[in-house]
């Protein structure tokens, strides 16, 4: 990927970003939980032949900042608006999974009008049901222990969301754990998690279902049919709930569709897109 380049978003909080530059229309890569601006990686230099792209880290993750915040839907909505301010970028195409997926729709609630085309892949909140290693964390007391993102449970957590194990690349797994290791990422890891994920299930569902409703923008919803986080059956509550959606199922992948699928995810990001 580029040269990776340093911008300050709200009340001081710093995190890295990557922009193709070139004159097509502007598109936003938000990543999920746990990752950095790297999972674009396989996609990024071909979805620049025909887009602006811009990738960057969530604060709380990546080399950004771990401020000490409440990392819920609101929060993470709020620093895409301020990446695409600071960038003078008054309207662009988003595309998320995971927590991006989500912080997308969060973003949408104030900032309709800056929204072009979107791509939603395995968005939280379409459904009570997660895989049982997601609800540890959130387990009174012990469950930040139990979450913390050490080496071993972050190659769990690899296995959890990649469903070709050879997609688990040894780069992959290093940078993990190098993010991983930045002060505090506990702190983000485990707040971002509980504020989506409670002892029993997924939080939030009628937030998300409001959301949702009033998405007025045309979305592509992308599951991958072996997901193991999020089961790919959420995605018919997505359809019915969003105005002008079409949907993608994805074979032989799991939560991570652009480092598992990239052609096939270039081609519908293209194809929805353009």
């Amino acid at each position: 990927m580029r040269e990776k380049q340093i911008v300050t978003l709200q009340k001081g909080i710093v995190t890295r970003y990557v922009d193709s530059g070139g004159n097509g229309p502007a598109i936003v890569l938000v990543h999920g939980l746990a990752n950095s601006l790297e999972i674009w990686d396989r996609v990024f230099e071909r979805l620049a032949l025909r887009f602006r792209v811009i990738a960057f880290d969530l604060p709380g993750f990546g080399a950004a900042s771990r401020p000490d915040v409440e990392y819920d839907g609101a929060f993470f909505g709020a620093q895409i608006a301020a990446l695409i301010d600071r960038l003078g970028i008054e309207t662009a195409h988003f595309v998320g999974y995971s927590l991006g997926a989500s912080a997308i729709l969060h973003f949408s609630k104030d900032n309709a009008d800056r929204i072009d085309g979107t791509i939603l892949a395995a968005p939280g909140g379409f459904g009570r049901r997660v895989h049982p290693l997601m609800l540890l964390p959130a387990l009174p007391l012990i469950g930040r222990y139990l979450g913390k993102p050490t080496p071993m449970n972050n190659r769990m957590t690899l296995h959890l969301a990649i469903h070709n194990r050879k997609n688990i690349t040894p780069e992959l797994i290093e940078l993990t754990n190098k993010y991983a290791s930045v002060p505090n990422s506990d702190m983000s890891f485990h707040r971002t998690l509980v504020s989506g994920v409670g002892p029993v299930g997924a939080r939030g569902l009628e937030e998300t279902a409001e959301l949702a409703r009033s998405f007025s923008r045309p979305v592509l919803v992308m599951w991958g049919k072996c997901d193991r986080v999020f089961p790919p059956s959420n995605a018919k509550r997505a359809m019915a709930l969003l105005p002008q959606s079409q949907l993608l199922m994805l074979d032989e992948c799991g939560h991570y569709p652009q480092w598992e699928q990239p052609d096939k995810f270039v081609n519908a990001v293209e194809e929805f897109l353009t």
